[in-house]
């Protein structure tokens, strides 16, 4: 278990420390559920939840992401983008409740089709939508959740994420594929959509024992 060490300036809305105990509570009675966890994120939030500044330091070289907490049920990260940056295409290893803090955030998501004859597959967005302070989203697998999140603002903008696994056993990374294909806007013809979920739209070989 980790939880980074906070300061904190009294008042529900200031107390991250707080959201992660709540957090922790739910688990131990076994309710800690994406829409458990997107209800009290969204009530800390409107309550003016601080997450301190030194959490939430940029870096020119790309967004940033700080691990709080790390536990065998959940893991609760900070995320920092500045101007123009954005994530690669993704998905991830569990569920994954968001919700932003400062900023603006733009999340576009995407669904996977497979060209007819050729195999070669390619992206095509589904939805494209701009989350601002007090905004909670979540994407619950194995509903296919790919998708890729930027800064859609001019200063910073910073998200606090939950994720239903203990993600410090993954390099203290939530992706679980990064998909490179390319993004076109409409399915071209004849192509079917496929799930990334299923080895037999990959052609990959079942193992059998």
């Amino acid at each position: 278990m980790k939880r980074e060490g906070m300061k904190q300036d009294g008042g529900l809305g200031s107390h991250l420390d707080t959201f992660l105990s709540d957090l922790d509570r739910y688990a131990a009675i076994g309710v800690l559920t994406p829409q458990t966890t997107a209800d009290t994120l969204r009530r800390y939030l409107e309550a003016g939840l601080i997450v301190p500044d030194d959490l939430c330091e940029g870096d020119e070289g790309g967004y940033t992401q700080r691990l709080l907490y790390a536990g065998p049920t959940h893991s609760v990260v900070a995320l920092t983008w500045l101007p123009d940056q954005r994530t690669p295409i993704h998905d991830h290893v569990a569920w994954c409740v968001a919700g932003v803090v400062e900023g603006a955030e733009v999340d576009e998501s995407f669904r996977l089709w497979r060209l007819a004859g050729s195999g070669r597959k390619v992206l095509v967005p589904t939805g494209r939508t701009t989350c601002t302070p007090g905004r909670v989203q979540f994407l619950v697998p194995p509903d296919e959740d790919i998708h890729r999140v930027s800064n859609g603002g001019t200063g910073r903008a910073v998200s606090l994420h939950v994720y239903g696994a203990d993600i410090s056993v993954n390099g203290n990374s939530s992706i679980n594929r990064v998909f490179g294909q390319e993004v076109v806007e409409q399915p071209p013809p004849g192509a079917r959509i496929v799930s990334w979920r299923n080895p037999d739209d990959w052609g990959w070989r079942r193992r059998t024992v």
